[in-house]
C-alpha cells in the first residue's frame, strides 16, 4: 500500500469531539514501526507526540480526518533578506542541525537527553534550544523557518502604557527651561476629544489640522466666563501640560481615521469617485466588439472663430461633439457647430455617425476614400450624459424609433465615459488648437497683454476642416497596444490603431452594427423646423428651396393663389444645400436650394442665421444716423406745412366747396402752363433752342382729357 502520509503533511480532525487536538504537522514517519510523530500548531507549542501510523491513515480514508494546507508565515516569504537576518538563520541552524539530521530525536525518551547534551555543548539554556526546534518543526522543517520574526515585535496594534507622570515622545528641547509640571499621558477622555476634533478636518469643516486642533482646545480644554464691565467673555485654557499637542492631535487622529477615509471626506463623494477611487476595471469591460457601445459627449473648443461672410465678426467658441466606439476607440461621428450641448447637437453627431464620410468631408474640402473612414452605423448602446438624453425627444428617437439602448452616466461622473472624455485631450493635442490664432490661453491674461479674442482668424468651416483632418490622423495613427488580445495578435494586428481594430472586428465577425432604414434615420436624427410653402418656393430660415415633387404637384402656384401654408422640414445643420420634406406615404423628398440663393451655397445654417441676423439688425451707429435723418425730415415737413398754411391763410378767397372741387381740371391745366419746362440739355449747351408747344396749345381747352386719353393708349397700358 502506498503511504498516505509524508513528512511535513498537515492533518486535521473532522469529527466532534475531534480525534486530534487541532491542526497537526507530521514531523516524522516510521513505516516499519507503524509510528508517526505529530506536533500541534498553536501559538504556545507543546512537545511532539506519536500516533499509530495505520490508525491515522485509516481516519483519513474513512473521512474522520483529512490532509490540508497552510500558508507559510510572512517572515519566511520575504525576498529582501539582510545579511544580519541570514546570519541569524545560519547561527540557529548550526545549533539544531546535529539534532534534526536524523530521526533519532523522535525515538521514545530520546528528545530530552539529546537536547540537554546539545545545550551543554553550546552553553545555552535548554529552553532556548527547544524554542528554536519548535519553530523549525512548526513551519515546515526548512532553514528559512529560523529567520528572525520581527512581524510581531513591539506589540503592534496595542496601546503603550506609561508610568504615572510619563508620556511618549522625545523630551522637550528646552532643557534650560524645564516645565513647571511634568507632562501627562493622554487619557481615554483626551483621545475621545481628539477623535471628535479630528473629525472636523476629515469632513472638510476646517481648512487644516491645526485649525481643527485649535477648535478642539476651545471646545474641550477651555472655560468661558463673563466679566462684567471688562468683556463679554474671557476664555481661559487649562495649563499647558494638560493640553494635547498638535503632534499628539495629529498622531491619534490618524490612528482613528484611515487616511483614505480622510481623503474621501475632504474631497467629497463626487471628486472621490471621479479622481481618487480604485481603478479595478476598464470602461470597455463587457464590450463584445465594434458598434456594441458608443460614447458621446461635447466640449466647448478653446478657440474663437469669425464669420465666413465677414472676418471682422467674431462669433465666439464652437461646440465639438464626438462619438467614439468603445471597443476600438475609433471616432465614428463628429459635429462642430454653434449649438450648445443639448439633444439638438447630440442628434447631429449621431446622424454623422451614420453618414457617408466621403461626401461629408468633401463638403469641407477634404478628399478621402471610403476606407479612410468606414464607420456609417449606429451601435447597440450609447453611453451619454443626462443633459443631452434625458427627455422625451431623445428617448422617442433613440429607444423607440431606432432601437438603441441608452446608458445614462450619473451626474459628475465623466469617468463613466472615459473613452470619449480622453479623446478631447487627444484631439486638442493633434489639431494644435491652443496654438491657432484666437485660441484661449491656458494662463491668466497679463496686464497690458493683447486680448486673444481679437486674433480670431478661422471661420467655422475652416476649423471643422482642421478637426476632420485631425480625426482622420487619429483614427489611423493613434497606437494603443494595451487593447491587443491574443486573437488580434494571432491575426497579425500589430499597431492596434482604431481603424485597424475596427477592420479586424468586422473581418472576424464580432461587430454588432445597427443599420436602420434611411427614412428612420432622417425621421429621428435630423433636426426639424417649420417652413412655409410660398409662391417662390419652400421658405426655410431665410432661404428658398425647390423640389421635383413640389413642381409636379404645383405647390407654389397653389400658394400664390391660396396663400402660404406651413410645412415640416428636416435638415442637416452642417449644410444648407439640401433639406427634406415628408410626403403622405412617409417617404422623404430631397429639396435643393433655388438657383437665386447661390450666396448660401457651401454654408451652414448657423452661419446663414448669423449673417441674416447681423444684416437685419443694423449697428448702433447706423440706427442713430437713421433716427437723426428721420427727425430732420420730420422737422422739414413740419416747417413746409406751417409755411404753406400761413400762405394759404393770407391769400384765402371765399368760395364754396363745389366751386373749389369742380375746377380741379382747369386748375391743373393752368398750373402746367405756368410751370417752366425742364430740359435735360446742359446749361452750357450751344444747341439752338427749340420752341416747345404746351399741351393746351396742342389740344385746346380739353387738354386735360386728351392727356388722360393718351396715357391710356401708351404701349403696354390697359385699353
Amino acid at each position: 500500500m502506498t503511504a498516505m502520509l509524508a513528512t511535513n503533511d498537515l492533518v486535521e480532525s473532522l469529527t466532534k469531539p475531534p480525534e486530534l487536538d487541532g491542526l497537526c504537522r507530521v514531523l516524522w514517519v516510521s513505516k516499519p514501526n507503524d509510528r508517526v510523530v505529530l506536533m500541534v500548531i498553536e501559538d504556545t507549542p507543546k512537545q511532539p507526540f506519536s500516533k499509530q501510523l495505520s490508525l491515522l491513515e485509516g481516519w483519513i480514508r474513512d473521512g474522520t480526518a483529512r490532509k490540508t494546507t497552510r500558508k507559510p508565515p510572512a517572515y519566511m516569504l520575504r525576498s529582501d533578506l539582510t545579511d544580519a537576518a541570514k546570519a541569524s538563520r545560519d547561527s540557529n541552524w548550526g545549533r539544531i542541525a546535529p539534532l534534526v539530521s536524523t530521526g533519532a530525536i523522535f525515538e521514545p525518551d530520546a528528545m530530552g537527553t539529546l537536547v540537554a547534551k546539545r545545550a551543554a555543548e553550546l552553553e545555552i539554556p535548554r529552553k532556548s534550544l527547544y524554542r528554536i526546534l519548535y519553530r523549525f518543526w512548526l513551519n515546515g522543517q526548512v532553514r528559512d523557518a529560523l529567520l528572525p520574526n520581527y512581524e510581531q515585535s513591539g506589540a503592534p496594534g496595542k496601546a503603550k502604557l506609561f508610568a504615572e507622570g510619563k508620556r511618549g515622545g522625545r523630551p522637550s528641547p528646552l532643557l534650560d527651561h524645564p516645565p513647571e509640571e511634568p507632562p501627562q499621558a493622554l487619557t481615554e477622555v483626551d483621545k475621545s476629544c481628539i477623535k471628535l476634533g479630528y473629525a472636523l478636518y476629515k469632513s472638510n469643516a476646517v481648512e487644516s489640522i491645526s485649525d481643527a486642533h485649535i477648535k478642539t482646545l476651545r471646545r474641550f480644554y477651555a472655560t468661558e466666563r463673563k466679566i462684567v464691565g471688562v468683556s463679554d467673555d474671557d476664555i481661559e485654557l487649562r495649563p499647558l501640560h494638560e493640553l494635547p499637542t498638535l503632534r499628539q492631535f495629529t498622531y491619534w487622529g490618524q490612528k482613528v481615521f484611515d487616511e483614505l477615509d480622510v481623503l474621501r471626506g475632504r474631497k467629497g463623494e463626487k471628486n472621490w469617485n471621479k479622481d481618487h477611487r480604485a481603478l479595478i476595471g476598464r470602461v470597455g469591460d463587457g464590450v463584445r466588439g465594434p458598434c456594441h457601445r458608443f460614447e458621446i459627449d461635447a466640449t466647448i473648443a478653446d478657440i474663437y472663430l469669425v464669420s465666413r461672410y465677414n472676418r471682422n465678426w467674431i462669433i465666439g467658441r464652437p461646440v465639438v461633439y464626438v462619438v467614439v466606439d468603445v471597443f476600438t476607440a475609433l471616432i465614428v461621428g463628429i459635429y462642430v457647430g454653434l449649438d450648445g450641448p443639448s439633444w439638438s447637437g447630440a442628434r447631429q453627431a449621431l446622424f454623422n455617425a451614420t453618414a457617408d464620410k466621403v461626401a461629408f468631408c468633401a463638403g469641407y474640402g477634404l478628399t478621402i476614400s471610403p476606407e479612410d473612414w468606414p464607420s456609417r452605423y449606429l451601435s447597440q448602446e450609447v453611453m451619454c450624459d443626462r443633459g443631452e438624453m434625458i427627455g422625451q425627444g431623445a428617448e422617442d428617437a433613440m429607444v423607440s424609433g431606432l432601437g438603441v439602448t441608452l446608458a445614462i452616466a450619473p451626474p459628475f461622473r465623466p469617468d463613466w465615459k472615459s473613452i470619449v472624455e480622453s479623446r478631447f485631450r487627444v484631439l486638442n493635442r493633434t489639431s494644435q488648437v491652443h496654438w491657432i490664432p484666437g485660441a484661449v490661453r491656458q494662463r491668466n491674461k497679463e496686464r497690458g497683454e493683447r486680448d486673444y479674442r481679437l486674433d480670431a482668424t478661422l471661420d467655422l468651416a475652416e476649423f471643422t476642416h482642421i478637426i476632420l483632418a485631425s480625426v482622420i490622423h487619429y483614427n489611423h495613427h493613434h497606437r494603443q497596444p494595451d487593447r491587443l488580445s491574443a486573437d488580434m495578435i494571432a491575426s497579425g494586428v500589430v499597431n492596434a490603431t482604431p481603424i485597424e481594430l475596427w477592420n479586424w472586428g468586422f473581418a472576424s465577425g464580432i461587430a454588432e452594427p445597427k443599420n436602420p432604414p434611411i427614412e428612420a434615420v432622417y425621421r429621428h436624427l435630423l433636426s426639424t423646423g417649420q417652413g412655409t410653402v410660398q409662391a417662390g418656393g419652400i421658405h426655410f430660415k431665410g432661404m428658398f428651396y425647390v423640389c421635383e415633387r413640389a413642381e409636379v404637384e404645383r405647390w407654389f402656384a397653389r400658394a400664390r393663389k391660396n396663400g402660404r401654408s406651413d410645412i415640416s422640414i428636416w435638415y442637416d445643420p452642417n449644410t444648407t444645400a439640401n433639406v427634406w420634406v415628408r410626403s403622405a406615404d412617409g417617404l422623404f423628398e430631397t429639396c435643393h436650394l433655388r438657383k437665386s440663393e447661390s450666396r448660401y451655397v457651401g454654408s451652414r445654417f448657423e452661419e446663414v442665421e448669423d449673417m441674416l441676423s447681423i444684416i437685419e439688425n443694423p449697428s448702433p451707429q447706423i440706427q442713430h444716423a437713421d433716427l437723426t435723418s428721420k427727425v430732420r425730415l420730420d422737422a422739414t415737413i413740419e416747417a413746409k406745412i406751417q409755411t404753406a398754411s400761413a400762405d394759404k391763410q393770407s391769400n384765402f378767397e371765399p368760395a364754396s366747396k363745389v366751386q373749389r372741387i369742380g375746377n380741379i381740371r382747369e386748375n391743373r391745366a393752368r398750373e402746367r402752363e405756368s410751370t417752366p419746362q425742364r430740359t435735360a440739355t446742359p446749361a452750357t449747351s450751344t444747341a439752338p433752342a427749340v420752341p416747345s408747344q404746351s399741351a393746351s396749345e396742342y389740344a385746346g381747352e380739353r387738354s386735360a382729357e386728351v392727356i388722360d386719353l393718351l396715357g391710356h393708349l401708351r404701349p403696354g397700358a390697359r385699353k
